[in-house]
């Protein structure tokens, strides 16, 4: 902190800056990789520097370093790049204002995955890798565990002053199965920030893992092929957070938001009354924190409230483009990147009706679960590919589906929602934007009728 400190006093004395930003990182990473009996990585590393960002003559400099012995030449090459920078720039940076703020931020984990043996770990992985390999349908597994803990420090030439005791933790599970001259594979995944190695042994222990994998595994290998066509669909939470997050966060991301559909529809009805769509701190998700990478406060926010396109997600730099207040979306993956907008958490809100009475009257019809990877365009079109999947018959849930994806334009889709459901399910993942980042999506079930092509 004193070298940090020290070298904020130079540049503020030293460089006519109107911003100055230092972000310390000192964080320990496990990874661990399990591929059918054979461990295939196997890593602890340390990860330390600096990011250090400078708003000079309105426009940015960017650099960052491990070697803390000479951060005030660091923060001269920042200082240097932005004053090249700003003479190729028409339009100058400004930042909305934001009150500065001191604080320590205290991990709310109960068990902390670095004060779990290495041993632990591996048994743990290798008793999941058991539990999948009792189902002789399972013919490969692979699993991918990762931690990080240590600390994260913020400061910036306005005052404010963070301190973040961080940690995370994170297992993908992958399983491929074979019956009957069928091959299907199936994913699934778990992680946290606020949840410590109790996540691991009491809230998704193995058991459970595994079962959710061999359900997803074998609705495939059981499933017959979708009928294609627009037809009534139920989406489970996970799938319905998957549309959330690439086919409408995206869009709500300011700096996308820009050349995409929901610049002109902000303040207008995109939805039913009963939609609303939010960007918050969820119990569980993978994106909660107090800050962001700016120390601008986490703030929930409503992107679609009541069927209304409402708000949208924030870095300071554009807060004072839009005229809005900042609401803690600048995120970077690493002391290595610049913070830029990001999602955390992205769901739709609960309604009221029950599971029984989203499919009652369906006469044919699909219930669709799980997703297997997904994109979307910034028109807000997207394909999902679908992992677990039934055919919904005369309200009833019938016969698994295999060889399924979705495809629709969301903004279309949306208007089409004709109940939500009051369950409320998460999952946890990554989003690729040049960086990555922690992140959650999903919702209650949730009724199509319409907008959504299956296939």
């Amino acid at each position: 902190m004193e070298e940090l400190e020290r070298a904020l006093k130079w540049a503020e004395n030293n460089l006519n800056a109107e911003y100055i930003e230092l972000r310390y990182e000192d964080l320990r990473k496990t990874t661990l990789g399990l591929k059918d009996g054979v461990f295939t990585s196997f890593t602890g590393k340390l990860h330390r520097g600096v990011a250090i960002r400078v708003l000079a003559d309105g426009a940015w400099g960017f650099a960052s370093t491990s070697d803390l012995t000479n951060l005030e030449k660091k923060i001269e090459e920042a200082y240097k790049l932005a004053k090249a920078a700003a003479q190729t720039k028409k339009e100058k940076i400004e930042l909305a204002e934001i009150k500065p703020v001191e604080d320590f931020v205290k991990s709310k984990m109960k068990i902390k995955p670095r004060e779990v043996d290495i041993e632990e770990k591996v048994s743990h992985l290798r008793e999941l890798e058991k539990i999948l390999k009792e189902d002789e349908a399972v013919k490969s597994v692979q699993i991918r565990y990762e931690d990080g803990g240590g600390k994260k420090l913020l400061l910036t030439n306005e005052g404010t002053r963070i301190e973040w005791d961080y940690n995370y933790l994170y297992q993908g599970a992958y399983v491929t199965g074979k019956a009957d001259g069928k091959l299907a594979m199936a994913r699934d995944s778990i992680g946290a920030v606020d949840y410590g190695w109790e996540l691991m042994t009491k809230r998704e222990p193995n058991e459970k893992v595994a079962e959710r994998l061999k359900r997803k595994m074998w609705s495939q290998l059981k499933g017959v092929a979708p009928k294609r066509g627009e037809w009534p669909i139920v989406a489970g939470p996970i799938v319905v957070g998957i549309i959330a997050h690439e086919a409408l966060g995206h869009l709500a991301e300011a700096d996308l938001t820009i050349n995409s559909p929901f610049k002109d529809l902000i303040g207008k009805q995109i939805a039913p009354e009963f939609v609303t769509m939010s960007e918050r701190i969820v119990e569980g998700g993978f994106g909660n924190d107090k800050y962001d990478d700016e120390g601008v406060p986490v703030k929930d926010i409503h992107i679609i409230e009541n069927g209304i396109l409402k708000e949208i997600m924030l870095n300071r730099e554009y807060a004072a483009k839009w005229g809005m207040e900042p609401n803690g979306h600048a995120r970077a993956e690493s002391y290595r990147y610049p913070p830029i907008i990001r999602m955390r958490n992205t769901i739709f809100e609960p309604g009221d009706h029950s599971f029984e009475e989203l499919i009652e009257d369906i006469k044919f019809g699909y219930y669709v679960v799980d997703f297997r990877g997904g994109q979307a365009q910034l028109n807000s079109a997207f394909q999902v590919g679908i992992q677990e999947g039934y055919v919904i018959r005369n309200g009833e849930i019938a016969e698994p589906i295999r060889d399924t994806s979705i495809t629709g334009v969301a903004i279309e889709a949306l208007k089409k929602i004709s109940a939500v459901g009051k369950d409320f399910g998460l999952e946890v993942g990554f989003c690729g934007k040049g960086q990555t980042a922690f992140v959650s999506s999903g919702g209650p079930h949730m009724r199509f009728d319409g907008g959504i092509i299956i296939g």
